[in-house]
């Protein structure tokens, strides 16, 4: 291998790398970025080279062989990483023919692996559920097809997949929240002092913002700008960047958020993701709402539905929720029928030709 990593006159950084037959260079802002960026350039090559090995002495790749692979070369670098590789482990598991020839993979296999998840007596999979396997395992057909040149073609892409189910409309009833609240035991206005009393007024400020769980649990506290009554999300789901408004409601949470006893601590919240969702299901089950299909993911339908009402242009309520796509907002917009008629009876100008 042959490196070089060197200042360039306008203060840039070049690294220069050659290795295993193949050469490539990239001008970066630092010595470390330029340092990092050719430890990855150089497993990268290896990689390739070790592919082409592979397919020169025409070496059989399985299913379940390039899945390994996808999980290592792809999965490994999302953000969603661990979730991610953990459903391909459950791939190899369950996929039928998985020690099949990849070239030889049928979509009637997928199909197979559908209809016998779908009808089994305990806990089936949802429509919903199936169609996001399709879109992962459609991702890793891509890149055997598109990257490695393993396949010509797509499996999933000739599966006939379930109908996509109608969003969810549920609305977060104040007697609800009042209950789970109560069996987290936290008293809204109050600094929590225990993780479930954190898991409360998470849910309330994700109710208040229409931020995601994890964008609330994991924030830093240099990223809360309460003078300034933002929160930065540097990464958010989408890829992109975007700043969360603080009406007065949101500052005042998240002032009380800022008091919460964290020792040293980088982050606002002391609790984890995992910790979060146990602690909400433990709650709901508590309050007596185990059967009533509330789930935390709810409190941005909430927020969304809140919002619209004070929020009348569509751009800006996509700009505050991230939404790259305006019709998410009729996905996350469910106005209940009180809701409907209280604008309907502010609005309307025809009843003053009765009066």
């Amino acid at each position: 291998m042959s490196l070089s990593i060197y200042q360039q006159k306008n203060g840039s950084w070049r690294a220069d790398l050659e290795a295993y037959g193949q050469r490539k260079s990239k001008v970066l802002k630092s010595k470390a970025e330029a340092k990092k960026w050719s430890e990855i350039q150089e497993r990268e090559f290896f990689l390739n080279f070790s592919t082409d090995q592979a397919l020169n002495r025409d070496i059989v790749i399985t299913v379940h062989e390039a899945l390994s692979r996808y999980a290592k070369e792809v999965s490994f670098y999302k953000k969603t990483a661990k979730k991610e590789i953990q459903r391909i482990r459950y791939y190899q598991n369950h996929l039928p023919y998985v020690d099949w020839p990849l070239a030889h993979y049928k979509s009637e296999f997928l199909k197979q692996w559908e209809n016998s998840v779908m009808n089994r007596s305990i806990k089936p999979l949802k429509a919903s559920s199936i169609l996001r396997d399709y879109s992962t395992l459609s991702a890793f057909f891509n890149w055997c097809r598109k990257d490695k040149n393993w396949i010509d073609f797509n499996p999933v892409e000739n599966v006939r997949k379930p109908k996509k189910p109608p969003h969810r409309e549920r609305r977060t009833e104040l007697e609800e929240l009042q209950a789970i609240l109560a069996a987290l035991k936290y008293l809204p206005g109050s600094v929590p002092e225990t993780k479930m009393q954190e898991v409360g007024l998470i849910w309330l400020i994700a109710m208040a913002t229409g931020m995601r769980s994890g964008e609330i649990v994991n924030r830093p506290l240099d990223e809360v700008f309460l003078q300034k009554r933002y929160i930065l999300l540097p990464n958010t789901k989408n890829g992109t960047s975007r700043k969360v408004p603080l009406d007065d409601f949101a500052l005042q949470l998240w002032t009380l958020a800022t008091k919460i006893e964290r020792k040293s601590s980088l982050k606002v919240f002391t609790i984890n993701d995992s910790s979060r969702d146990t602690l909400f299901r433990k709650a709901r089950k508590q309050a007596g709402l185990e059967g009533a299909d509330i789930t935390f993911h709810d409190s941005r339908h909430e927020a969304a539905s809140l919002m619209a009402r004070r929020v009348k242009n569509a751009l800006t309520l996509c700009k505050i929720f991230g939404w790259k796509d305006p019709k998410q907002a009729l996905i996350y917009y469910n106005p209940t029928n009180d809701e409907i008629l209280e604008e309907l009876n502010m609005s309307s100008g025809l009843s003053k030709l009765m009066s």
